[in-house]
């Protein structure tokens, strides 16, 4: 019987010797978890901030733009948090699907102890096809009633003023905030509001010029320019000469076609296949460069129905860009497919105070200085309004569209 004690007490302490050995593992192996989580955790912020300082550094003085040189990153270790980063920026590694045109590619690589992480973000000049609606200083006095709405992201540059319930179905930005006596009509803000934005509405045409005038198409002198789409090809003609009929990949092969400091207008309508920016620009003042619509503008593929679709237009004005009463259709509303821009002045209906009363539809945005009426005060003549954001100008743009003159986050990778 004291043998069986014996081996009973022996099986006891080496069963709580045993217990004891993984317990003290266990707690050895929590530890190294714990502390491996931390060394995690602290590498990945120390990367995030990296790429937090360089994306301020390139918001603050965008690379190649209003005469700022290029910026490489932070080269050189940056002692943060215990740890290091470093930040390289290139223009190579990612480029847009649609233009090929570069965009900036910024990794963070934080260092802390054993461990790296690295954060990637991407980047491209910001443009103002982005918006369903910018209302520029001017456009930023007119009251959104109720009844109005935007299904994209607007900017107001001053203060928000609005009567009754208007609906915005994006983000909206503003530079003043939101008049106090606009509240009590509850507008609503589906996405949200944001103030203090500051983006002015920049006539950065330099880029469009130059691009026509090397792989696209550029015209001169004062007779007026129509230009009608038709597909893969383009009818054009000067004041009352003869149309001529070119294939629009030899005809503009990069997609960019200008009226240049002319007192002529430039008319355009059709169908349009690929990618394209047509605009009236000039430098020398604010009468000149207009545009007319004299037909609805649709694209090939409809990016409703498939959003494949690669077909895309820009509308430059310097001056207003006007939507034409005339018979070449009986049907009173009219459709424009495109990014519509006008640096100086808005978006016109002619004889919209006669004219039977349809809708003026919009696949893709306006960007204005100003607003102007579009139908009479009782809303029995002219054209009303339906902006319907093309959600391909999130990620995209018509080619050589005016930009904002910052760059924008596309992607960011942890």
């Amino acid at each position: 019987m004291g043998k069986a004690s014996v081996l009973l007490v022996m099986g006891y302490c080496s069963l709580l010797l045993l217990s004891g050995m993984l317990l003290s593992d266990m707690s050895v192996d929590a530890y190294d978890n714990a502390m491996g989580y931390y060394e995690d955790v602290a590498v990945r912020n120390i990367a995030i901030a990296g790429a937090n300082m360089a994306a301020n550094y390139i918001f603050l003085y965008p690379p190649l733009i209003n005469g700022n040189g290029w910026f490489p990153g932070y080269t050189t270790p940056v002692q943060f948090g215990g740890g290091s980063f470093v930040v390289t920026v290139d223009s190579t590694t990612s480029v847009d699907p649609y233009t090929g045109e570069p965009r900036l590619t910024m990794r963070s690589t934080g260092t802390y102890r054993d461990s790296t992480a690295t954060v990637m973000v991407i980047l491209r000049p910001s443009n103002f096809a982005k918006f369903a609606v910018y209302a520029g200083t001017s456009a930023a006095l007119v009251y959104w009633a109720t009844g109005d709405s935007a299904f994209g992201p607007v900017h107001v540059q001053g203060t928000l003023r609005t009567h009754g319930t208007p609906y915005f179905g994006g983000k909206v930005t503003t530079m003043n905030g939101v008049d106090s006596t606009s509240w009590s009509g509850h507008p609503i803000f589906n996405a949200g509001i944001e103030t203090g934005v500051n983006i002015p509405l920049n006539r950065n045409f330099a880029t469009l010029r130059d691009r026509a005038a090397s792989g696209g198409k550029t015209f001169t002198g004062n007779s007026d320019l129509f230009l009608h789409f038709k597909g893969d090809s383009i009818t054009w003609r000067r004041g009352s000469n003869p149309d001529t009929t070119s294939l629009l990949s030899t005809f503009a092969p990069n997609g960019a076609i200008v009226l240049n400091n002319s007192n002529a207008t430039l008319h355009v309508k059709g169908t349009v296949k690929g990618r394209y920016t047509v605009g009236a620009i000039d430098t020398q003042n604010t009468s000149r460069g207009k545009v007319v619509i004299d037909d609805d503008i649709r694209y090939a593929t409809d990016p409703r129905v498939d959003p494949t679709s690669t077909d895309m237009l820009g509308i430059v004005a310097h001056s207003n860009i006007t939507i034409k009463d005339n018979s070449a259709t009986s049907d009173p509303n009219f459709t424009v497919m495109a990014a519509l821009f006008s640096y100086a002045s808005a978006i016109d209906v002619e004889n919209y105070n006669s004219r039977p009363l349809g809708t003026f539809y919009t696949l893709g945005g306006w960007t204005v200085n100003d607003i102007h009426a579009t139908t009479n005060t009782a809303i029995t003549r002219g054209l009303m309004v339906n902006v319907l954001f093309d959600e391909r100008f999130r990620t995209t743009s018509p080619p050589y569209f005016p930009t904002t003159n910052a760059y924008e986050i596309l992607a960011w990778y942890e």
